[in-house]
């Protein structure tokens, strides 16, 4: 399902519909401000809305850069993967982009972070100190504590139950 998000209220109500025929119920928003890597207020508050309401991810997209994530109540508001293939070569921010992948188990879940970049429009994975220096941005970037952040150093988030 696919809505324009208009009225948050409305937004809780379909989550919620949507969990009691789910197991997991995956939000997916256009917000936020283009090339800023801060996420601002308005998605921090609809994230956590999301997730009060029943969400058990919430990705954001649209600003075309990385914007930093953050865990609440257990659960990840990544608020911007950036350009994933886009011909946006005017700067290297846009030219970033960050791949998810998470493994839902009984226990809780493992998100893996894949840095990734686009040269030319030809995506590959960052490596070394790129990666590494990646990483450490995204930290900055993000709303988390300080045991998250060394989990997104070595790029492997876990979340128990």
């Amino acid at each position: 399902m696919v809505y324009k998000l208009i009225d948050i209220e409305k937004m809780k109500g379909l989550i919620r519909e949507a969990g009691k025929e789910s197991d997991l119920v995956i939000v997916n928003v256009h917000w936020g401000v283009e090339y800023k890597h801060q996420h601002n207020k308005i998605q921090a508050e609809y994230g956590r809305a999301f997730i009060d309401a029943g969400a058990d991810l919430v990705i954001g997209h649209h600003p075309h850069v990385v914007q930093g994530m953050e865990i609440y109540n257990g659960k990840p508001i990544f608020y911007s993967l950036g350009n994933f293939v886009f011909d946006q070569y005017f700067s290297s921010d846009t030219q970033e982009g960050l791949a998810v992948g998470i493994e839902y188990g009984k226990d809780g879940a493992e998100i893996s972070l894949y840095p990734m970049e686009s040269k030319s429009s030809i995506i590959g994975l960052m490596q070394g100190k790129e990666r590494e220096s990646f990483l450490r941005r995204f930290i900055g970037w993000s709303n988390i504590d300080n045991r998250k952040r060394k989990e997104i150093e070595s790029g492997v988030i876990l979340l128990t139950d």
